[in-house]
């Protein structure tokens, strides 16, 4: 019997299935959040770790024991004011001070913004809380709680989610962010707008500025300092310091650093006035400073 090959008949086509070869991945949309990404944020953690250290040096170094004390207890100051960001470089160092923090914070977190702005104001608040209690801890003034620098620290900490924001906003090419993510920026912009302002009504109107505080009656106790000299806070904050027959008008934000020098029986003897944030500068050791009732400004006299 011969043997007949067997026709080879095309069986079903199989239905097409998952496939097993790995698809490649996904092309980053333009919606992406490119401060997510690993590299970034390690980048940004490490200049964040770096900045607090620096933040840290500055407001609490150096350290009670490491300074002479001065002062007679512990100084806050609860009167706000409007700060003048173009001319005083003391609020410009304080909004300077926490820009970085509202800078790289969103960098290196996942937060809301909210909580993002809330933070700006913790930091500082317990800055300016820790400074407090070393001060009544150590029975002097190391640093004087200021509600002036919480605001400017704030301004500071709000401006850096704002440049942050802006940032990402043109990044990710962005159509219209949503209204709780341009709360910073519009908090931002308030706030230097109302601390820009020459003058703002809080309260009560101010003062007006006295050409001169030393034709003005004291505003408070009289301080008497050495070698027969003494001063008092005028209306503005500001103090007039007497020495023999001499007398000059210190404003309240003058830089440490000597007022004005009269001869004396025993002597030449040095009068002058620092600011309480800055004692540890501009002064040598065993100076003694005075407090002056009405004003911030504390004053001291040395014979030279």
């Amino acid at each position: 019997m011969t043997l007949q090959p067997v026709e080879q008949r095309p069986g079903p086509t199989p239905a097409p299935g998952p496939s097993t070869t790995p698809s490649a991945p996904p092309a980053r949309r333009a919606g992406d959040r490119p401060h997510r990404a690993p590299r970034v944020r390690v980048v940004a953690t490490v200049l964040f770790a770096f900045y607090l250290v620096v933040l840290a040096a500055a407001a609490f170094l150096p350290l009670p024991f490491e300074q002479v004390p001065h002062g007679d207890g512990p100084r806050w100051d609860l009167t706000l004011r409007a700060p003048d960001l173009l001319g005083s470089w003391e609020a410009q160092r304080n909004v300077l001070m926490t820009l970085p923090l509202g800078v790289l914070l969103p960098l290196v977190v996942r937060w809301r913004y909210e909580t993002l702005v809330l933070t700006c104001l913790a930091v500082t608040v317990a800055i300016e809380t820790v400074q407090l209690v070393v001060s009544a801890s150590v029975g002097w003034a190391w640093r004087a709680f200021d509600v002036n620098d919480i605001l400017l620290n704030t301004i500071g900490g709000v401006l850096g989610l704002g440049l942050t924001g802006l940032g990402l906003l043109v990044t990710r090419r962005a159509t219209l962010p949503a209204p709780r993510r341009l709360l910073p920026g519009v908090a931002a912009l308030a706030l230097v707008a109302w601390a820009g302002a020459a003058t703002f009504p809080l309260g009560e109107p101010p003062l007006p500025t006295p050409a001169f505080a030393c034709d003005e009656a004291p505003a408070g106790a009289v301080t008497t300092l050495p070698g027969g000299a003494s001063a008092y806070a005028g209306t503005d904050g500001s103090v007039c310091v007497l020495s023999g027959d001499t007398a000059t008008a210190v404003a309240p934000d003058v830089a440490s650093g000597p007022a004005l020098t009269s001869e004396q029986p025993d002597g030449t003897w040095e009068v002058g006035a620092a600011q309480p944030y800055d004692v540890e500068r501009g002064l040598e050791t065993g100076v003694e400073l005075h407090a002056v009732d009405g004003t911030h400004l504390l004053v001291w006299a040395v014979r030279r």
